[in-house]
């Protein structure tokens, strides 16, 4: 890969730019709203798929990276312009992602409604953060523990949102019927109550639930359950599929579809299997379900050395940065992120293989950010996602002012 030769516009810091940095990377010193309007003159305009912003949230509070206490109308314009220029960067199958806590949520929600369309408004993804304990837990109303992200697509028509799962808390206790021969016509198929056959393989007629449902997820191409199907939301010749099984209860009937799953009817009700609700990873079966807009699986405490960069209390866990990333964006894909702060976006875009833009004003970009890139760079950061995505180095970046 070669990397498109640095814009007049900016200037190259070879002092501060690291490894190799043919690999397209660039970490932009400078001021963030200045810097996206220079990328977009630069060639850089609707190239990035994903674009996170992680603001100051306007807390009212000052911190010795930045102040966070802002009139609320120049909040609001501060956020507006630099939404604005993002847009400009962003790809027409791109998406962008805000984040930020309930203080300006509405605020920033009619912002974006504004630069970006209402109809272009993907979700608002509720981030919990922390528990309700502590200093929090004595504050009169509700604790607050969440951060929101706002995410919209530059064209929702054209945007591609790769779908995601997450581990499920506990056995879907709906999954209670084994399936004898699921290799068979489906016409031949026997079942059982899960709960029987299970203790009868364990050996044990006093084997727990948990046992039995552990045994279950091993065995989970054999285990399923019986759902109502959507009468108003099917074709003609599946609503006469229904139709026919509620009149024959005990044959098992199948509507084969196309670039879709079979349509499998008993009694009326689809047989949906557990199978399609596991994943094997490191030899270990597990139960997943499909990603919401509430991520409560992404833990915000123990991060402080994440990456060997201290940041304290403006920093994101890798693990939702990775979230986002994997959500819109493929390996070799751009990911933008103009208030950098710790480097974070950048250190996990990298481990995922994407390329990446990181703009940051603050002294931190040599602190932190530098120092942080530069140990993924040479695969010597064992923190984050590192081992999730088997990162073991490479690359580099450029550092433009």
């Amino acid at each position: 890969m070669v990397a498109a030769p640095v814009p007049r516009i900016f200037t190259r810091d070879a002092s501060r730019s690291y490894g190799d940095v043919r690999a397209g990377n660039v970490l932009v010193h400078g001021e963030n709203l200045e810097a996206m309007g220079r990328l977009a003159r630069a060639g850089f305009g609707r190239r990035f798929r994903c674009v996170y912003l992680d603001p100051p949230f306007n807390s009212g509070r000052r911190f010795a990276e930045y102040d966070d206490a802002l009139p609320p109308e120049a909040w609001r314009t501060m956020m507006r312009e630099r939404i604005e220029a993002a847009r400009e960067l962003l790809a027409d199958d791109g998406a962008m992602f805000v984040e930020i806590d309930d203080t300006e949520l509405g605020a920033l929600q009619l912002v974006m409604d504004e630069v970006l369309g209402r109809a272009q408004r993907v979700s608002t993804i509720t981030v919990v953060r922390s528990a309700a304990t502590g200093h929090k837990a004595i504050n009169r109303g509700p604790v607050n523990v969440a951060d929101y992200l706002l995410v919209y697509a530059r064209d929702r028509a054209r945007w591609r949102c790769n779908q995601l799962v997450r581990e499920r808390r506990g056995y879907d206790r709906a999954y209670a019927t084994w399936l004898e021969n699921p290799g068979d016509p489906c016409a031949r198929w026997r079942f059982e109550p899960l709960a029987a056959r299970a203790r009868r393989e364990l050996g044990d007629a006093g084997a727990s639930r948990a046992d039995v449902e552990a045994w279950a997820t091993e065995h989970a191409a054999n285990v399923v359950r019986f759902a109502q199907p959507r009468y108003e939301a099917v074709s003609t010749k599946a609503r006469q599929l229904i139709d026919r099984s509620r009149r024959e209860p005990e044959r098992v009937l199948r509507l084969r579809r196309p670039g879709r799953k079979d349509l499998v009817l008993r009694g009326g009700n689809r047989v949906l299997f557990l199978g399609d609700k596991v994943v094997v990873e490191d030899g270990r079966a597990r139960l997943v379900e499909p990603l919401t807009n509430v991520w409560d699986d992404v833990p915000f405490q123990g991060i402080a050395r994440e990456g060997g960069a201290r940041f304290i209390r403006n920093k994101k866990p890798e693990r939702l940065l990775a979230r986002v990333i994997a959500m819109s964006t493929d390996p070799g894909d751009w990911v933008l992120d103009p208030f950098l702060g710790s480097g974070t976006t950048a250190a996990v875009a990298h481990k995922m293989s994407r390329r990446w833009v990181g703009i940051e004003r603050g002294a931190h970009v040599d602190a932190l950010c530098i120092p942080r890139l530069a140990r993924v760079v040479d695969g010597t950061d064992a923190t984050g996602v590192t081992r999730a995505f088997d990162w073991r180095g490479g690359g580099g970046f450029d550092v433009w002012t």
